[in-house]
């Protein structure tokens, strides 16, 4: 019978052992929480800075991640997504309104788990940013207006050293 590797177990293998990436091997997971409530009405495509992931290679897992919903107007989606940041190597990465999460229903009140775009459901529901000053992940306001009070909350887990 053969014996197969993984990339993270082959490096570690290899001679000299390869490093392997923090968010992949012994990383801490934290969170960033956010707490939003609307102060007046917003109009269709506003967006809402969330919160902040730190600079350097941060892996979000999206299964961990949590938002509680409470938009009031029955007939909001919301998408998850990233604003516009600098990578590693100084290029500009542009801003994905719904990279993380498309087309959320927020009908009712609620609390869902984020991760639900092809890309990152291939990627085990998590997305790496590789950073120099850091991520603003944003909610943006999809198919109405959001009432004043209306309320989102909760955190995005994150793998880093």
């Amino acid at each position: 019978m053969a014996t197969f590797y993984s990339e993270q177990v082959t490096k570690l293998n290899s001679v000299p052992a390869e490093p392997v990436n923090v968010d992949e091997l012994h990383g801490k997971v934290r969170i960033a929480r956010f707490d939003y409530d609307q102060v007046a009405e917003g109009a269709i495509g506003t967006v809402i800075q969330l919160c902040k992931l730190p600079a350097g290679r941060v892996r979000v897992l999206g299964k961990e991640s949590a938002l509680y919903h409470n938009l009031t107007t029955a007939t909001v989606d919301l998408d998850v997504g990233w604003a516009a940041h600098t990578d590693f190597a100084g290029d500009a990465v542009a801003a994905d309104a719904d990279g993380l999460d498309d087309g959320i229903n927020c009908e009712t009140a609620g609390v869902v788990r984020l991760g639900t775009v092809a890309a990152v459901l291939a990627e085990c529901q998590s997305k790496v940013f590789e950073s120099q000053e850091g991520v603003v992940i944003t909610g943006t306001i999809v198919t109405a207006v959001i009432a004043a009070d209306d309320t989102l909350k909760g955190y995005i887990a994150y793998v880093m050293d």
